[in-house]
């Protein structure tokens, strides 16, 4: 076979795996990036079940303070007293701290999620630098480097023989 026929082919094959190795590149982007938007829904959806807790607990302490006014005010004594203001303020404390838990707990759950994320990105950046190394050692490998191939360049360039 002539020479400039077997470095063609040798090249179009470099050239395939090079266009295959981006397009894996390629379609691994496009699942970080979903992956990514999940991460981002799931954000958004913790943030959203925080505020709903926050709400739930805001109503559930008015109807708390309501019926203390209630039952107060069935035993006749007045708000302002020292009694209602205690029973009202330890309510309003309970919430207040439960409030402060729930945001730590939301901060909590968003720093794990973003570091879900990070880790997403580096595991990516890591199968992107892998594909390209995988890349360039088949390329590098493909050439020759001993003085024996050179010789042999005029006959087969490194490929088995069929025959005759």
């Amino acid at each position: 076979m002539p020479l400039a026929f077997l470095l063609a082919m040798q090249a179009s094959g470099m050239v395939v795996d090079w266009l295959g190795k981006n397009e894996q590149i390629r379609l691994g982007k496009m699942g970080a990036q979903i992956e990514e938007e999940g991460i981002n829904a799931n954000i958004q959806t913790s943030r959203l079940e925080s505020e709903d807790a926050s709400l739930q607990a805001m109503k559930q302490l008015r109807m708390n303070l309501g019926t203390q006014a209630a039952m107060l005010a069935a035993r006749g004594v007045r708000s302002g007293t020292q009694t209602s203001v205690i029973s009202m303020n330890t309510s309003v404390g309970n919430f207040n701290a439960d409030e402060r838990m729930r945001r730590i707990n939301q901060i909590g759950r968003e720093a794990n999620l973003r570091a879900g994320k990070l880790t997403s990105q580096l595991h990516q950046k890591t199968f992107e630098n892998n594909i390209r190394a995988e890349f360039r050692n088949n390329l590098f490998s493909k050439i020759p480097t001993s003085p024996s191939a050179y010789s042999q360049i005029g006959s087969s360039f490194g490929l088995t023989k069929t025959g005759g």
